[in-house]
């Protein structure tokens, strides 16, 4: 019996939203790098790395917090790419039923 849709799933609009989502980290990372006293690139920053950004709840208020936070969002930002890449570049596996009918 033929599949309706025996084609692969396209895998463009994963590709598209990845390279997005590159290209919007690096902008925040360097905003926050080059400007850190402007708080909407840091709003956008910490929102985009969620959830790995959470981890900035654990640091304290002590000198050098804020290189630390910068590192930790740019850590998030790179987890978070790395994981649509995967899901972008992955190749689709066959798909077979694991119990014979």
């Amino acid at each position: 019996m033929p599949i309706a849709n025996s084609r692969p799933p396209s895998r463009s609009g994963w590709r598209a939203a990845a390279l997005a989502y590159t290209v919007a980290g690096v902008v925040c990372i360097l905003t926050c790098a080059v400007a850190p006293d402007n708080d909407v690139s840091l709003l956008l920053a910490i929102a985009g790395g969620l959830p790995w950004s959470l981890s900035l709840l654990t640091l304290g208020l002590s000198p050098g917090v804020a290189s630390m936070a910068l590192l930790m969002l740019a850590a998030s930002w790179s987890v978070n790419a790395a994981l649509l890449w995967w899901l972008a570049l992955r190749r689709p596996g066959r798909r077979e039923p694991s119990h014979p009918a």
